[in-house]
């Protein structure tokens, strides 16, 4: 903006030459500029600066009111007055209504009034431009969009808000206009009665003051409000900044310096600061965590000499340098102690300060470091100790240098006598005091420290655990430190390690010894097990039970582990021998196996009996001197024995103690019952190749017979209807029931204990078929492992009893089957027994075929017969059977054919070839 101009008014004069020599005369003004008409005039406007137009009212070209129009739409600022020669009213309304601020007639106007009434003019102009100016000044101000802005009048009452201003209060009337603005929304209550404070005494001081903006929509923001008078109003403006980042930065350089005083409190570097001469000039308040010194006594000191020596570092050094580090010297603290220090040292300029000194205590890392060293010769030593002697030795040794104490002692954990006894110890700790053995539950340092498995002090004595092995314990006068106890706890982790090392290596070599012998283990069963697979192979083809109790003793003593075996039978008064095997088999002749002997033991308890050591009391068992006679020296006796029938005893013998061990106890388990199942099967089949048959009849009243449990919960007869098959877990059976409908049968079926599964086949004009799946055992399973066969079975709920037809063939023993019925239902009652010759033809086509079956198949066509399938018409479609068995329809017709397949052939060709 360019400086105002101070000098005479700046004047253009438009007339001809008369009035032009007129005006002058009257003005006597030196800055006058002519024009003859108002396009010269218009030209002399553009091209310098004039406060005022003094024109004649008639022009030569006669454009008097076009200059007068002109000049307002142009120079919309500058006056313009007319200097008429004559007063004429009509012409001077036209010149002020074409834009001119005065007329003058030349004849009545004096030459002083027309100066004064051209000075009033010009500065009326000027006011009004100034005016102008201060108006767009405060509209751009008024307009900051950074800065919102009211104006108030002067009660506080907003009259106008700019854009800003809105901003502050976006819940609520944007402009508040004729509200107080110490009621907006955004102002805290605390605040209120300040700013209206400062609104009323803004017109004789304004003032700037500082609140907290506020808002639901916002976060808070702190601004500063600026109050002042209006120039030339009765208005107040008041302009806010956002001033929150300044407040934060205040509030954060606050905290700074707070942090770095408190930091320089309680630091554990010193830091001083010295003139040339060395005298103090700054002293940090933490100094005492160092030298013990107050700062007042370390100024007393006078020079930084007295505190840390004299020839700390070459000046010349550190003058060429600017810096030395980690300069390490001595320094004695106020109680007399000394301390390692590490000094940085540097050339500064700080309020008269030349030199900084750094000061930080290394003391404790370097006591640290000593102590790490001996520790790294510790290890080294126990890496070769041998023994926890050897080891709890070294470490009391090395203690001493350690922790700097002389009395050590290493206990180590006895677990037999729960105690721990001290097994290394110094003379000076002996000396001090007695070293009893400690039980870990005594009230004592040494045992606490075992038990909690921590450091524990007691005064004068510290103690460490050595883990689970024992404890470090350490005596001192003068007590122990922090750094003391980390030390001792470091020496104890690293002995607790060479105990652990021992403790691993005893257990790899027994962990080794272990595995050799597991090994031989592994080795005597691979040879066990081939012996079980050659006695397996030949099972399969003998015939007869001599055979296969032959071939068994045969295989047993053909492997040199076993030197005889042989196999009995209970008579009543003993076990009768019946085949055997082996070397000196001489030993079984005239001699009575009863009393204790090993298999008439294991043929009475029905459990095997091991003799690991015949040699054992010898004296007073005769048959172990019998068997020590022959070589005898370990004896294994096991009972054959398969689904409740016994086959009597298998004793092996061998020519070293011990020979049978758990696994090989196992093994000849699993081996007798496979003799005996065997066993079972060649009498089975033996009594199917019978011609003549005994015919037992019973009656039953135990409701624990699934059937007749049946027959009585539905009130029905239930009768079984063919044979039984084993399964999984239980026995599938048919039964037919008749005297009650077959859901009610089906509903009474899930309340009889022993019936799983209940799952109609066939219904009936009064019952129908059911296949039933029963837990183990069953009555006819059962007779089937004695030789027998279940023939009938019919259960009545009329007179509340089953009577159950049974085949005994020969050689198959009736008193057995008898024992095994009334085993199984205490009340079974036979009413009569006779003789039959057995249909050998049909009987053995029909097993013959039915043997080819799979049981997937058999069970399919049992279950399709009974259902009524093969009856004309069907009585049921092959997809019910399908569902009944929970296959799909073609998985059923596939099994169908091949059984049907499997039957033509027997009848027709022989061919009983089977397909799956």
């Amino acid at each position: 903006m360019a400086a105002p101009d101070t000098g005479p008014p700046r004047l253009l004069l438009v007339g001809d030459d008369d009035w032009l020599s007129t005006a002058r005369e009257a003005l006597d003004t030196p800055r006058t500029s002519v024009a003859s008409d108002g396009e010269e005039a218009l030209g002399r406007l553009e091209n310098a600066p004039i406060d005022c137009v003094l024109s004649a009212l008639s022009l030569p070209d006669g454009g008097t009111l076009d200059l007068l129009r002109a000049v307002r739409e142009d120079h919309p600022g500058l006056p313009v007055v007319v200097y008429a020669r004559s007063g004429d009213e009509e012409r001077a309304s036209a010149a002020i209504g074409a834009g001119a601020i005065d007329y003058l007639p030349v004849d009545s106007t004096p030459p002083s009034e027309l100066r004064d009434r051209v000075a009033r003019v010009i500065e009326g102009a000027h006011a009004r431009k100034e005016r102008n100016r201060r108006a767009r000044q405060f509209e751009a101000l008024f307009a900051d969009s950074l800065s919102a802005t009211w104006v108030l009048d002067p009660e506080g009452h907003v009259r106008r808000a700019n854009d800003a201003a809105r901003s502050f209060a976006p819940d609520a009337d944007p402009d508040a206009i004729g509200e107080p603005l110490w009621e907006r929304p955004w102002i805290a209550d605390a605040d209120r009665d300040r700013l209206r404070d400062a609104v009323e005494r803004a017109g004789d001081e304004p003032s700037t003051l500082t609140l907290d903006c506020v808002g639901d929509e916002r976060a808070p923001t702190t601004v500063e409000l600026a109050v002042r008078p209006v120039e030339g109003t009765d208005s107040l403006l008041v302009t806010a900044v956002d001033v929150t980042e300044r407040a934060e930065l205040a509030d954060e350089l606050g905290r700074s310096e707070e942090l770095h005083r408190v930091t320089l409190n309680n630091m554990t570097d010193t830091v001083l600061v010295t003139d040339d001469g060395g005298s103090f000039t700054y002293i940090c308040p933490n100094v005492h965590f160092i030298f013990g010194y107050t700062v007042e006594e370390i100024r007393e000191m006078g020079t930084i000499e007295e505190l840390l020596g004299s020839e700390l570092f070459d000046p010349a050094e550190l003058r060429r340098k600017g810096v030395l580090t980690n300069i390490e010297c001595t320094a004695t603290d106020r109680a007399g102690r000394e301390h390692t220090l590490l000094v940085n040292v540097k050339r500064v300029s700080i309020q008269g300060g030349t030199t900084l000194y750094s000061c930080r205590d290394v003391t404790t890392r370097k006591q640290r470091e000593r102590a790490l060293s001996t520790l790294h010769g510790t290890a080294r030593d126990l890496l070769y100790a041998e023994n926890r002697g050897e080891i709890a030795g070294i470490v009391t040794t090395d203690a001493t240098d350690v922790l700097d104490v002389p009395g050590i002692g290493c206990y180590l954990f006895d677990a037999e006598e729960n105690s721990l006894e001290p097994a290394a110890t110094t003379d000076a700790l002996a000396e001090g005091r007695a070293l009893p053995s400690n039980h870990p539950g005594d009230d004592h340092p040494v045992g606490r420290a075992f038990i909690e498995g921590g450091v524990v002090t007691n005064g004068d004595l510290l103690a460490v655990p050595l883990g689970d092995h024992g404890v470090l314990a350490a005596e001192s006068d003068g007590g122990f430190d922090a750094l003391a106890e980390e030390l001792a706890d470091l020496l104890a982790a690293t002995a607790e390690a060479a105990l652990d090392r021992l403790e691993r290596e005893a257990e790899l070599c027994e962990r080794d010894r272990e595995l050799r012998e597991r090994n031989r283990e592994l080795s005597r069963l691979n040879r066990i097990n081939d012996v079980i697979r050659g006695i397996d192979g030949a099972l399969v083809g003998a015939e007869t039970r001599e055979e296969i109790e032959r071939a068994v003793c045969d295989r047993l003593t053909t492997d040199d582990r076993y030197r005889f075996a042989w196999t009995g039978e209970p008579d009543g008064e003993g076990v009768v021998p019946r085949e055997w095997a082996g070397e000196d088999r001489e030993y079984l002749a005239g001699r009575s196996f009863e009393d204790d002997e090993p298999a008439a033991r294991a043929a009475e308890t029905g459990e095997p009996v091991v003799v690991g050591n015949v040699a054992e009391g010898f004296r007073k068992a005769p048959w172990r001197a019998a068997a020590l006679e022959y070589g005898y020296q370990s004896v294994l006796s096991v009972p054959l024995a398969h689904e409740g029938l016994s086959y009597g005893v298998l004793s092996v013998y061998a020519d070293r103690p011990n020979a049978f061990d758990e696994m090989a106890r196992t093994v000849f388990l699993e081996l007798a019952d496979t003799i005996a199942a065997a066993l079972t099967a060649v009498k089975q089949r033996d009594a199917l190749l019978s011609d003549t048959v005994s015919e037992l009849e019973y009656e039953i009243r135990s409701d624990s017979c699934p059937p007749l449990s049946l027959a009585l919960a539905a009130d029905c007869e239930v009768a079984l209807d063919g044979g039984v098959r084993r399964v999984e877990g239980g026995v599938l059976a048919f039964v037919s029931v008749e005297g009650t409908p077959l859901d009610r049968v089906h509903e009474a079926a899930s309340d009889v204990p022993a019936i799983e599964e209940a799952t109609p086949i066939a219904e009936r004009e009064d019952g129908g078929v059911f296949r039933l799946r029963l837990a183990s055992p069953f009555v006819g399973t059962r007779l089937a492992d004695h030789g027998a066969t279940l023939r009938s079975l019919r259960a009545s709920a009329d007179d509340a009893s089953a009577r159950l037809v049974v085949d005994v063939p020969n050689p198959t023993d009736v008193r057995a089957v008898d024992g095994a019925l009334t085993g199984l239902y205490a009340d079974a009652t036979l009413l009569s027994q006779r003789e039959r010759t057995r249909e050998n033809t049909a009987e053995h086509t029909r097993s013959a075929v039915v043997d080819r079956l799979t049981d997937r198949q058999r069970e399919a066509v049992r279950t399709a017969y009974h259902s009524g399938f093969f009856e004309s018409p069907r009585a049921c479609t092959g997809e019910a059977v399908a569902d009944a068995l929970g296959i799909s329809p073609s998985a059923f017709y596939q099994l169908n054919r091949a059984a049907q397949r499997a039957l033509f052939g027997a009848v027709f060709d022989g061919n009983f070839t089977i397909e799956a």
